[in-house]
């Protein structure tokens, strides 16, 4: 391996030495980003000579990103023009290097050719913010997008600069990774980069989806919501005897439960239940149920309200928004390293409730979290729900770090804007789940794989 990338290196190198040898620049006076887009130039002359031909659907922009139109978009309308900035878009492209090494892709067909396919990924579109200034979408996608419409697949060729720079990119498998990484300052290519969706208002969008999925498929009246885009529904048969399940407020509120969460298409992200782990994924992560120490440990909103309606024994599902889950910025896939000791509380404590997000995303970003996605949260999602995103909480969630490895485990990734579903089974008082000796969810909606 290490013998290959000496080659890669050396090749590159002497195509960037040949690319000012033939200008009238010199080494000391050209810097690093003016040789790489020389060098790239040089490349595309030899591999897409007719790049310069005006009617060979190539572009060249000012920035040295080349854009090559492979498919034209066939709406009409409003849809039929370049997308503009300040919208949230759906997208899909497989990442590779110059020489077709695959480093990223979205595509289950592309994971398996290049092994590094996993049950626990959604390879659904990419959703994401588009602006100028969202440090996590590279300059040149985003300049690509600017110049493309819905539903036009096009390949993009960018210099370094213009996608992560000296950084790189480390393929840490996490389902969407190749085989390779991306070396800092090498040019990348973005094959086969699609503008599904355009999304104005993305908050409205998942609220008719949670109203139409509660209604339609819960049979629930749509006034009977918990909260604006929260659903609740107690499921038959109902225990003998409901008593109230213990509340934040008591010193003992401890809660057991088993869980199954999943999204509106029904892929199963998490779960401490053996059977629907092993139909979902082919192996057991989570054993046993979760004990959830109400007062200590924090969950997304949505769980939280959800469990709140609930008395022992009770089995329980609910539907909510991103604003009870994830909300703006979602939550990326992880490579976790589990250890013998670890146990289904740890993998449920990486639910962040956003109050914990909030704090987290203040001090990645700075403070004034409320600003990032060009006041997104402050201008438009705040107000929406009634304050929610003003709160500040003193609790935080944790998880042990074991000395004792033993495997990793990859968790889903949960795109911005992603409604989630939960079914959750409430243990009996004494913490016994001696009433969970069922598996009835062969009703439910299960994703084939």
């Amino acid at each position: 391996m290490s013998i290959l990338k000496t080659i890669r290196k050396t090749a590159w190198a002497m195509l960037a030495f040949m690319a000012v040898a033939t200008s009238c620049a010199t080494p000391s006076s050209t810097d690093f980003a003016e040789l790489e887009n020389e060098s790239l130039m040089a490349w595309m002359d030899k591999n897409y000579p007719e790049w310069k031909e005006s009617d060979s659907g190539w572009k060249r922009t000012g920035s040295g990103v080349y854009i090559y139109t492979m498919r034209p978009s066939s709406l009409e309308g409003k849809a039929d023009t370049l997308v503009k900035g300040g919208n949230w878009v759906r997208i899909n492209y497989t990442g590779k290097t110059l020489d077709g090494n695959i480093f990223y892709t979205r595509n289950a067909e592309v994971a398996k050719i290049q092994g590094t396919y996993s049950r626990r990924t959604h390879y659904v579109d990419d959703f994401v913010y588009l602006y100028e200034d969202n440090s996590s979408l590279p300059k040149g996608i985003y300049e690509a997008l600017t110049n493309m419409k819905v539903g036009e697949m096009t390949k993009v060729v960018m210099p370094s600069g213009m996608y992560k720079g000296d950084k790189g990119y480390e393929s840490t498998n996490v389902g969407y990774n190749g085989q390779w990484g991306v070396e800092g300052g090498k040019p990348v290519i973005i094959d086969s980069l699609e503008i599904v969706e355009v999304s104005e208002d993305p908050i409205t969008l998942e609220n008719r989806q949670v109203n139409i999925y509660a209604v339609e498929r819960w049979k629930m009246p749509e006034k009977d919501s918990l909260a604006k885009g929260l659903y609740v529904q107690l499921m038959t048969p109902f225990p003998v005897k409901r008593d109230s399940v213990v509340t934040a407020e008591k010193k003992d509120s401890v809660l057991t439960c088993y869980y199954k969460g999943y999204f509106l298409d029904g892929f199963v992200f998490d779960s401490n239940i053996d059977s629907v782990q092993m139909r979902a994924w082919g192996e057991v992560v989570n054993e046993g149920p979760m004990e959830w120490d109400m007062k200590k440990t924090s969950m997304i909103e949505g769980f939280k309200q959800a469990c709140c309606q609930a008395c022992y024994g009770d089995h329980i599902r609910a539907v909510f928004t991103s604003a009870y889950g994830y909300g703006i910025s979602g939550s990326a896939a992880q490579a976790i390293k589990q250890s013998s000791s670890s146990s289904s509380t740890d993998a449920m404590m990486e639910y962040y409730n956003y109050l914990n997000y909030y704090s987290y995303m203040n001090s990645m970003y700075g403070g004034g979290y409320g600003s990032y996605y060009n006041n997104y949260y402050s201008n438009y999602y705040n107000p929406y729900y009634s304050g929610l995103y003003n709160s500040s909480s003193s609790s935080s969630s944790s998880v042990e770090d074991e000395e004792e490895e033993e495997k990793v485990t990859i968790t889903t990734e949960i795109l911005p804007f992603t409604p989630l579903v939960f079914e959750i089974w409430i243990c009996n008082d004494t913490g016994s789940s001696e009433d969970f000796e069922h598996d009835d969810l062969s009703a439910d909606p299960q994703r084939d794989m």
